[in-house]
């Protein structure tokens, strides 16, 4: 079988290589931004108005990129966001990136919308795991999941706050590009799918020796227990109630490990999250997956550190492309940085092992990119290191 890895030099490869493999509208459901990726393409051009000040003629033989997320060492300051429906892509499917991020030594954010039930994901994992909590058929329900991830002895639970309402519509493509995924598990949505699982072959061959199954969202139970199809109101279940800032004294009450909240772009709610007594939380904009025309997360996260940097931890996601762009975030006050897409796309290109050497990939990156910068650890950035463009002017148009 070909290494598909060593094609992968970049995300942007990573990225095409997936694009090759895919059906188009899989590929579609988990490459777009929703409505006109305004967002998306706003996240990438902020880390480009971000450039350097590296100070020079300074050698350091080793570089430390250890850090702690939430009383975890880590290996470096990267560690794997969530993604829904990963066994779509690829069979791996969450347990293989749990088993890559383990090998990487460090930790992952396993989605609420996950294909694999956590029971299995813990089974393998060896390393941190942290699952994100979406209130799968109301809050009531939400606490029976609470419980599940507790005897699953998860590490960490994530309260994920940006998703008040599903992300609809078709994703940024035009008319004659864009892909329609089934919608159901009838004859007739397999008979219309099939020319373009057909025009795949490696990943048509991967979903039949998976058992031709399909996808469930193995978190959402209906009422004989049973995971229920993603089709059949799997994903649905997600918004029948979101999450509130009232909802955290009861989730304190029902789980006493880590407790972090995703989805901060304001300093003001920032502030909110550490009154309530959270772990830490990520400046995130959900990879510009929600809300079209949201901020940037990179320009809003130096309001957030100047907010309460110095009495929480803070994570960041969103636009993250390559090892220097960690850097940046770190510069500017990030504890460290969740890859979203980079990972995703290694993934759904090669599985397992794609994920691994992606997450290799950004250790060697952010490795150079401190030697460049004269500095020894994560530790020694800040926004000294930086020449920060938004200050100066507008952003240009995004990629």
């Amino acid at each position: 079988m070909r290494d598909v890895t060593r094609l992968i030099q970049s995300v942007d490869d990573a990225r095409e290589l997936a694009r090759r493999r895919l059906p188009r509208s899989i590929f579609q459901y988990y490459d777009g931004g929703a409505g006109s990726d305004v967002t998306n393409r706003a996240n990438l051009a902020a880390f480009e108005q971000v450039l350097f000040r590296p100070r020079v003629a300074r050698w350091f033989p080793e570089r430390d990129l250890r850090t702690t997320i939430c009383g975890h060492e880590v290996s470096m300051p990267v560690g794997i966001s969530s993604c829904g429906q990963l066994a779509i892509g690829h069979r791996d499917g969450e347990c293989g990136v749990a088993r890559a991020a383990g090998a990487a030594g460090t930790l992952m954010f396993v989605s609420g919308a996950t294909s694999t039930p956590i029971e299995e994901i813990m089974a393998v994992a060896t390393g941190p795991v942290f699952y994100q909590l979406y209130y799968l058929g109301g809050r009531e329900a939400s606490e029976r999941i609470v419980e599940r991830v507790a005897r699953a002895r998860v590490h960490g639970i994530v309260l994920t706050v940006d998703s008040a309402a599903p992300s609809r519509g078709p994703r940024h493509r035009p008319y004659r590009e864009r892909a329609r995924p089934p919608e159901g598990m009838g004859l007739r949505e397999a008979l219309r799918f099939a020319p373009q699982a057909l025009s795949r072959p490696r990943w048509f061959a991967d979903f039949v020796r998976a058992g031709m199954k399909p996808p469930y969202v193995a978190m959402a139970l209906n009422e004989q227990g049973r995971p229920m199809h993603r089709f059949d109101g799997g994903i649905k279940a997600m918004y029948k109630e979101t999450p509130r800032w009232e909802d955290i004294p009861r989730l304190r009450e029902l789980w006493d490990g880590p407790l972090i909240v995703k989805g901060i772009l304001r300093a003001d709610d920032a502030r909110r999250a550490v009154d309530a007594g959270v772990d830490a939380i990520v400046v995130s904009n959900h990879g510009g997956n929600y809300l079209d025309g949201s901020m940037p997360s990179l320009r809003a996260l130096p309001d957030v550190v100047a907010a309460v940097g110095d009495e929480i931890e803070i994570l960041f996601d969103s636009g993250v492309r390559r090892g220097i762009d960690v850097i940046r975030a770190l510069a500017l006050g990030a504890r460290a940085v969740m890859l979203g897409r980079a990972y995703v796309w290694a993934h759904l290109a090669a599985g397992e092992p794609g994920v691994r050497h992606m997450l290799e990939l950004f250790r060697q990156q952010i490795d150079d990119g401190l030697s460049f910068l004269g500095v020894t650890s994560p530790a020694e950035l800040d926004p000294s290191c930086l020449d920060i463009g938004w200050a100066h002017g507008p952003s240009p148009p995004g990629r």
